[in-house]
């Protein structure tokens, strides 16, 4: 255990056991920094390990943010939710005691949770794909979907809402046809809009022909293709296709919509379809 000069020992230890290989797990081999965005690898080609630990809250007195720590359980300081992973640089650049007090606590967890949000996709669902292989992917449909009608805030008369209702509960099943990764590509594509190619994959940490075969069965059901013509100045990008949506053009805007509004996952009605969410 390490020691002060004075014999006393010192809060800093290394992350709990397990919490260095999440880090790396939620990290998409990046340095999280996001404002702007930083994309250092943080294993490079040749196999260097240049990324860095850093404590949100500092575990020794004096070190940066050791005030904002509530002097209880010093195991928490080497815990998942006080640890994000950086370059050099930017590890060097929170800690510094001359530019320290730009980056606050809350701010820091912010760029953590932003970071590692990306990535949860696939470390997240490693369980629920295995019950998807067992069980099948079961639809949970809407009933009424009054919530999302509320939201819309549109006059509609109630055949008409049964009509649209009849409408997403089709498409629902058309979804449940997708493989798991296709569903978790397809809410990540409605999330943003359009999304990078090279982003996705390494979000997903998938090898390209998995993926473009995920895309190319997206794009069979009529719901996302891959901008890829020499020409198309939006080449390597993921956007959405109506096709699938019959009769609902707007039902891409307005899911985006509504879950942004009602602070639904989206992922919530895509991936773990479930169309109750609506309700």
């Amino acid at each position: 255990m390490a020691k002060r000069t004075n014999g006393s020992e010192k809060n800093r230890k290394e992350p709990l056991p397990g919490v260095a290989r999440q880090l790396w797990a939620f990290s998409g081999n990046e340095c999280a920094w996001g404002d702007p965005p930083c994309s250092t690898r943080l294993v490079t080609e040749e196999g260097a390990w240049v990324g860095k630990i850093a404590h949100i809250v500092g575990a020794e007195p004096g070190s940066a943010r050791h005030e904002a720590w509530d002097g209880k359980d010093a195991e928490q300081l080497r815990d998942f939710d006080n640890l994000l992973l950086l370059c050099g640089v930017h590890h060097d650049l929170i800690d510094s005691t001359v530019t320290r007090h730009n980056y606050p606590v809350e701010y820091l967890r912010a760029v953590k949770r932003n970071h590692e949000a990306r990535y949860r996709y696939t470390v997240d669902d490693i369980e629920a794909e295995f019950r998807d292989t067992v069980s099948g992917s079961v639809v949970r449909p809407a009933t009424t979907m009054r919530r999302f009608f509320v939201w819309e805030d549109v006059d509609q008369d109630p055949s008409d809402e049964q009509y649209v209702l009849e409408l997403v509960n089709r498409f629902a099943a058309r979804v449940a046809g997708l493989t798991r990764m296709a569903r978790q590509v397809l809410a990540l594509v409605v999330h943003e809009r359009t999304t990078d190619f090279e982003l996705v994959l390494r979000r997903f940490s998938a090898h390209r022909p998995q993926l473009l075969s995920v895309v190319d069965e997206l794009y069979k059901a009529e719901m996302v293709y891959l901008h890829d013509e020499a020409d198309d100045e939006d080449r390597g990008q993921l956007s959405l296709l109506s096709g699938a949506l019959e009769g609902l053009d707007e039902m891409w805007d307005q899911l985006r919509g509504f879950c942004r509004a009602e602070n639904v996952d989206v992922k919530e009605i895509l991936v773990d379809l479930d169309f109750s969410r609506l309700d």
